[in-house]
Parts: structure tokens; sequence; C-alpha cells
């Protein structure tokens, strides 16, 4: 828990320098769109580690469209209900799962340049394992962070 925190703090404080040091106004993207930049960018860093490319699943958009949503209330693996990230997958077959979740990251590319910077993250992004990728992004003007943003792997 303590780790995550910390992964959490740095990814704050880089996007607090980054959101300080830009006049650029940066809007919402569509997460149809963040979707088919995010496996670009997934794919393109699973080939030079020599893994397989992955396939976006429609069934794991909606449990990334739910996290999406309750990070931007409670900022954790852990659901705000207490309850792990994936009981939200309910009626999907899995053999293993993971999430990777940020918060402030303006564009898919700082978003997948601080996920691969992250050990933990990273490690879901080329686990040998997993299919299939789900994206959950969520912009509210009204929030400090702004831009939240989940990943959902399958194998």
């Amino acid at each position: 828990m303590r780790y995550l925190f910390k992964q959490f703090a740095i990814a704050v404080l880089m996007a607090s320098i980054f959101l300080t040091s830009t006049t650029a106004t940066v809007s919402a993207i569509t997460r149809d769109e963040a979707a088919v930049e995010i496996l670009k960018l997934v794919n393109i860093e699973r080939a030079k580690a020599g893994c397989k490319p992955l396939k976006l699943s429609k069934e794991l958009f909606r449990p990334a469209a739910i996290r999406a949503r309750e990070i931007k209330k409670v900022f954790s693996h852990t659901r705000p209900n207490g309850l792990p990230f994936n009981s939200t997958f309910y009626g999907i077959d899995y053999k293993i799962v993971g999430e990777n979740i940020a918060a402030g990251q303006t564009s898919c590319e700082m978003v997948m340049q601080q996920w691969m910077d992250s050990p933990g993250h990273r490690a879901n992004i080329l686990n040998k394992k997993y299919k299939y990728l789900g994206i959950g992004y969520v912009y509210d003007k009204n929030t400090r962070y702004k831009h939240f943003w989940v990943q959902h792997f399958k194998g």
C-alpha cells in the first residue's frame, strides 16, 4: 500500500510540474480515442519486449469505465465500497487480470510513459499472460486532476 501511495505521489508531482509548466489547454478525448491510442502504445512497448500484441476487449470496457469513475473519488486499486478492483468483472471469465490506474496525465503518451516508468505498471503492460486490454478514461473539469485513466488486462 505504501508503494502504491508513493507511486501515486510521484505521478501527482510529475503531473503538477507538467501542468504548471505549460500554457497549452488540454481538452478531453473520448474513451474510444484513448483506447485506440493506448492500445497502439501498449503494443509498441510489448513488441520491444518480444511480447504478443494485446487485443481490445469490449467486455473489459465496462469494468474499466466503472473504475475510471471510481478513482475520481478514491485513488486506489480497492473500490470505494472496499472490494478489490476485479469485483467489477462480474460475468467475465478470466484466468488472470490486472489493473493500471493514473490521474492527471493530459495525454495518452504521458500516461503511458508514467506507467512504463513504474515497475508494477510496466509489469502489467508487458505480462505475457495477458491477451486482452480494456480502457477506461474520464475527464472531469471540476476535479483537481481532471483526467482519470484505467487499463484492465485479462488473460
